[in-house]
């Protein structure tokens, strides 16, 4: 088994997650790769002198040709030696079941994902801002289920099989995954349980930039597979959210309004990515 963290400028959280690879219940040897994608908080020195650095088998693999999560997990997929590869995030923290739940799910299937819960890293404040549904609900779409890159595993094969991650595909990429692995006719399973706390992001800008990115990747994917009778987005649905966004913007009291200004930032920003990446890649309708 090789775990392979895609990192950017984590360094100060990261070692929540080593710790937390460090206590789990897995019976097996595995290694950890970092992959370091153009970090610059002095990542590549921590992980050289990091005490968890035998005890975790780390390895640091330069990824910092390219920007984005799936140029660096395909290079630390391209390093790793092991069959089976799993999939997590440098800001988050695993269940110390997850390692041991997502490779018994390889028995039965050929990609494996979990449920998040945001529950034990965020703030009330932080939680009401930002939507999240509970694991019974994710990892579903309006056209096939799929992984969740922060909390996934595959055999190694698979993954190099199917050319990995889509470089060009930069929000949504693990979604668009996990669609192509079933078009190959793979199985895929979803652990509805959450056995990753997830950490969500606290800033405005962040926000912002955040839910844009990845309403522009869903409408991206979902124009990659219109032809297989993926659903569009519906230009109407946005049009609409937005015209009531408008009505509720951050300029009035958020008692008036009864939205936080970083669930109204990621709403807006998550509804004009839909219009521009569905605009681009035809996953619009009226």
């Amino acid at each position: 088994m090789s775990v392979i963290i895609p990192v950017h400028n984590s360094k100060a959280v990261l070692d929540h997650q080593l710790r937390a690879l460090a206590a789990q219940d897995y019976l097996h040897r595995f290694t950890v790769i970092i992959s370091d994608n153009g970090s610059t908080d002095g990542l590549r020195a921590h992980i050289e002198s990091h005490p968890l650095r035998t005890a975790l088998d780390l390895t640091y693999v330069d990824a910092s040709q390219h920007i984005g999560a799936s140029f660096a997990r395909n290079r630390g997929a391209d390093a790793a030696d092991a069959p089976i590869l799993a999939f997590c995030d440098a800001d988050d923290v695993v269940h110390p079941t997850w390692l041991r739940r997502l490779t018994a799910e390889l028995e039965l299937c050929d990609l494996a994902g979990t449920g998040l819960s945001t529950e034990a890293l965020n703030s009330d404040t932080a939680r009401a801002a930002v939507p999240f549904a509970p694991p019974s609900q994710q990892g579903k779409s309006a056209f096939r289920p799929f992984v969740i890159g922060a909390s996934m595993a595959c055999r190694a094969s698979t993954y190099r099989d199917l050319g990995g991650m889509l470089e060009f595909v930069h929000a949504g990429e693990d979604m668009e995954f996990s669609w192509r692995a079933q078009q190959a006719g793979l199985r895929l399973h979803f652990i509805a349980e959450p056995l990753v706390h997830y950490r969500l992001r606290t800033g405005y800008r962040d926000n912002w930039r955040q839910a844009g990115a990845l309403g522009y990747g869903s409408a991206h994917v979902r124009g990659m597979y219109r032809g297989a009778g993926c659903p569009p987005f519906r230009i109407r649905t946005s049009a609409l959210a937005l015209l009531v966004l408008g009505l509720r913007n951050p300029l009035l009291p958020t008692a008036l309004t009864k939205m936080p200004t970083r669930l109204w930032l990621r709403s807006t920003a998550a509804h004009l990515g839909i219009i521009r990446g569905g605009h681009r890649y035809g996953s619009l309708t009226w």
